[in-house]
Order: structure tokens, then sequence, then C-alpha cells
């Protein structure tokens, strides 16, 4: 049989609809690639009903509310999306948190874990309904929105009431899918999210129909998001009932570990948004808006590759946590090494694709007058190889909870980063910006993660060797660098 042939076979062997036993080894390996390949493929679709959802939305919407209202909802959602970070990464902890108590098969814990969360949560959406209630009468929302009608303003103001409701109660309904992500069964919550995509573009539709006011349409484009989370939670609870939050669970020390984990990886997204997000401010502050275009047109082409292998990769995080609370140091190793494989390997020719077909395509499609600099190409192609490449390192040490060290270089990377990126753009113009990112990623990020991994690999060593020394070296390896 062919090379090829060969790995249809292996794919075709684990990946299926009944679960494998895991009881063995090779039981729970397979299970793991069956639960991640699941979840990839269900996100990828998700993410297709949600772009083929837009096309019909976006069309409507702007048709039925006009330039000027529908630019208003854009600029809610922006206000909400900067807003993203507000549950202080507690739901990441809780996925960890999670995953490690199924890999322990401690069904307690786990539910400590997830009521502990909630209560987290809960405050978060309790201080945020305070705040927001507190600041609501006293906002020019004229002035915020930038309009002069009063009547407008006043629609926008209740729109961003109904959007922020909606913000608030998602804080804790995270914990829902948190907990799925931990126990490897995102594949659930991300096809019921594609329908909840659905039911909001439905309801958008009866408000149209109906001639809905603005908040009305943002009700209904918020709708479907929260019912699809909440038929996750009736999945999730069925199908474990002991996973069921309970207010005598709660525990303080699960609560706090938690925080801890969720204030790091809150610190990796900050990190990360500088890293990643602020490459078109800096080149509208250095070389102007009109400069934007350029760099941010061929980035698509590329930040597409970069979103496939997000939906590809995140599955295997919780699976490199449970796999580690088993003491199965083995799996995290032979995972790593071929999630390494599977995105050089597919990355790199992809990249290289759009390097050399970049301009014809952003020609074709865009504008033929856009001065795109064909250098720009085979450096964004760069770019994605390194930064796919970082994220699957990134991932095998948020599963296995190395969180400190990542949050400080994560911190001097995305420092150095946009330093480099605005001396390098203000000397080589917008490819300096690209050159930036490259110059701190494979200099300070990839060299340290790389030491981070080995080393961790070597603490794993004596750990998965001696089951009845695992408890004590397990704790040393929790890698505090």
């Amino acid at each position: 049989m062919s090379s090829p042939g060969l790995i249809f076979a292996r794919v075709r062997q684990i990946v299926r609809l009944r679960p494998h036993d895991t009881s063995t080894l090779d039981g729970r390996s397979h299970e793991r690639y069956r639960r991640m390949i699941l979840s990839s493929v269900a996100a990828l679709c998700a993410r297709a009903v949600g772009l083929l959802t837009s096309l019909v939305s976006v069309p409507l919407t702007f048709h039925y509310l006009g330039a000027e209202r529908y630019g208003l909802w854009m600029v809610l959602i922006s206000f909400i999306s900067a807003m993203g970070f507000a549950d202080l990464g507690i739901g990441n902890g809780l996925m960890n948190a999670v995953a490690e108590a199924y890999g322990k098969d401690d069904h307690d814990l786990a539910r400590r874990y997830v009521t502990s969360a909630l209560a987290l949560m809960l405050g978060i959406a309790v201080v945020l309904v305070l705040a927001g209630s507190a600041a609501y009468p006293f906002i020019p929302w004229a002035r915020v929105f930038n309009v002069r009608s009063a009547a407008v303003a006043a629609e926008g103001a209740a729109a961003f009431l109904v959007l922020f409701g909606w913000f608030v109660v998602n804080i804790p309904l995270g914990v829902i899918t948190r907990a799925q992500a931990g126990l490897q069964r995102d594949y659930w919550s991300q096809t019921i999210s594609a329908c909840g995509n659905i039911i909001s573009l439905l309801g958008l539709i009866v408000v149209i129909v109906f001639h809905g006011s603005l908040a009305w349409l943002v009700f209904a484009s918020t709708f479907g998001t929260v019912l699809a989370t909440l038929a996750n939670g009736w999945v999730l609870f069925r199908a474990c009932p002991w996973l069921l939050p309970r207010w005598r669970a709660f525990q303080a020390h699960a609560a706090i570990r938690i925080l801890k984990m969720g204030l790091l990886f809150f610190v990796l997204q900050c990190a990360g948004a500088v890293a990643f997000t602020s490459d078109n401010i800096v080149i509208a502050r250095v070389l102007g808006v009109a400069a934007v275009a350029v760099y941010a047109v061929p980035q698509k082409l590329f930040t597409f590759v970069s979103m496939l292998f997000s939906m590809g990769l995140t599955p295997i995080w919780p699976a490199y946590t449970e796999a580690a609370a088993r003491n199965d140091a083995a799996w995290v190793r032979r995972a790593f090494r071929n999630m390494l494989g599977v995105t050089l390997g597919i990355s790199v020719p992809v990249c290289l694709l759009f390097a050399v077909t970049g301009p014809w395509i952003v020609h074709a499609v865009v504008s033929k007058s856009l001065p795109v600099p064909v250098h720009l190409y085979w450096a964004l192609a760069a770019w994605t190889v390194i930064a796919t490449t970082t994220a699957a390192m990134s991932i095998v040490l948020n599963g296995l909870g190395i969180l400190k060290a990542q949050a400080f270089i994560g911190v001097v990377g995305s420092t150095v980063n946009l330093a480099l990126s605005i001396f390098l753009t203000m000397r080589l113009g917008v490819v300096g910006v690209c050159l930036g990112s490259i110059i701190a990623q494979v200099l300070i990020v990839f060299p340290f993660d790389a030491f981070v991994i080995r080393r961790a690999f070597r603490q794993m060593t004596p750990t998965w060797l001696d089951p009845e020394q695992a408890p004590a070296l397990q704790q040393q390896a929790s890698i505090e660098i």
C-alpha cells in the first residue's frame, strides 16, 4: 500500500462517530486524535456557516438600516469586541483545570473547578453591570457616535444597552463552552454554534419584515448565540451530570488557582493582541491611513492560513493537559512532533503558493492600482510560517500549564515587536512592520519557547516512567520558569 494509502487508512481507523476504548493507551491516544479532528472539522464548518450567514445578513441589514445606522451598529460591535478579554482569561484557566481533572478521572474535582469558575465569572458580570449602570446615564452618546441627530444617538444608546446585556450574560455562560473544550468535546459547541448563527439570521429577517428598531435588530443578532450556548449546556450536563455546578462545590482554593491561571492567560492574550493586531495602527501612525490598505489587503490572504491553523491546532490543547495528567508523556511528545510536522508540511507550501500568486489574486479580486510591493508577499509568507509554528509551540506550553515563562517572554517579545515595527516601518515602508514581527519572533519568542519545551519534556521523563513517583515529580515539573 502506498504512503498516502497508509495515511488514509490510519485516519479512517481513528476518525469515527463511536468513541474508542479508553481503557488502553492506544485507545486513549486514538480518542484524543478523534476528538481533535472532529472539533477541527466542526470549527471549520461553523466558520463556513458564519461566513455564509454574514454574506446574507450584511446586505440585508445595510439596506434596511442605511449607511449611518449600519455604521452605528459596527461601532457598537467594535466597542464590545474591545472588551473581549473581560473574563480575565478565566475561561482558558477553567479549560486547563477541567482537562486536568478529566485526566485524573476526578469528577468531584471537575465540578469544584466549574462551580468556582462560575462564581468568578458571575462576580465579573455583576461588576460590569454595576459599572455600566452607573456610567450609562452620563455617557454623551451623540459625541461618542459622532452623530448630530438626537434620535439616532438615542437609538444607538438603546442598541448598546442590548449588546452590553448580551455581552454580560455571555461571560458566565462561557463556563459551558470552556468546560466542554476541557473535556475535548468542542465539536458539540461548534456544531450548535453554527445552528445559532442560522437562528440569528432568521431573527434578523423577522425584525426587518416587521420594521423593528436597531435595538431589536441587535437583539435578534445575539439571541441565536445565547440560545446555542444554553443548548450546549443541556448537551454537556446531560452527558456529564457530574459536571453540573453546585454551590456547595465551590472551593476558594480552586477559584484562586483558576484566577491565577486566568490572569496569566490574560497577559498572554494582551501580548498577543499587541504582537498580532497592531500592524495596521503602526502603519497608519507612521505612513498615513492610505498606506494601511497596501498592507492589509495582501495580509488577508495569509490571515486565512493562520485562521485555518488556529481552528486545527487549538483542539489539541486540552488533550495535552489531559495526557499530562495521566502521566502519558510519550503521547505528549509524539503528538507535539506530529503537530509540528503537519504545521510545517502544510504552511510552507501554502504560503509559498500565496507569495507567488498573491499579486495576481489581489489585482484580479481587489484592485489593479493597489501598489503592493512584491517583497511584501514574501515577508508575509515567512511571517505566517513562523507565527503558525510558534502557535503550535504555544499550544503545547498552554496544555502543560507553563504560563509564567510564556507571559514573561510574551510581554518582552510584543514590546520588542512593536518597537522594531515602528522603527523599520519608518525606514523601509509597509514591509517594515512585518519584518519587525519576524525578527522579534525568531530572535526572542521562538528560541525561548523551544528551550522551555525541551526542558519540560526532560523533566517529564522520570515522572512518566515511575507512576508511584508521579505526584511529587509532576509538581516539580509544573515548570515554574
